[in-house]
């Protein structure tokens, strides 16, 4: 079997060390790259991790809480928010991707500041229920 019959990919020489045959030559290093290798690219990645992180913290600030078990996890959201934003700036995401994780965390963060208000509000109301001073 010739040469230009072989299907194109890695083949181990006589040396020991891997070529790539492309289908009418060798290739030494890595095969170009084609339409099927290409994933997604890095900046496309980024945005997508960001708006995935900052969207999980978005909703984990917006649910509810109770008194017994308080805001801790709401501020949990707060912070996994913030991390997307983080990530948005440090990672260089793009311009759009940035904004829409700055309002992400600023929308978290009013949500659980308006959630410890309503909390603290109601814990109020009931410390003056068993309050039993005239």
């Amino acid at each position: 079997m010739g040469e230009e019959t072989m299907a194109p990919g890695w083949y181990l020489t006589s040396s020991g060390r891997h070529a790539y045959w492309d289908g009418q030559k060798w290739l030494p290093d890595e095969p170009p790259p084609t339409s099927a290798d290409q994933g997604m690219s890095r900046p496309k990645a980024v945005a997508v991790g960001v708006l995935i992180l900052s969207g999980i913290g978005l909703v984990m600030s917006m649910q509810s809480a109770s008194l017994l078990t308080g805001t801790g996890s709401i501020w949990t959201g707060v912070a996994i928010a913030g991390a997307g934003a983080a990530a948005a700036f440090f990672l260089g995401a793009a311009k759009w991707a940035r904004s829409v994780a700055v309002v992400a965390l600023v929308l978290a963060l009013f949500s659980a500041g308006y959630m410890e208000k309503q909390i603290n509000d109601k814990r109020n109301e009931i410390s003056h229920m068993f309050n039993t001073s005239p």
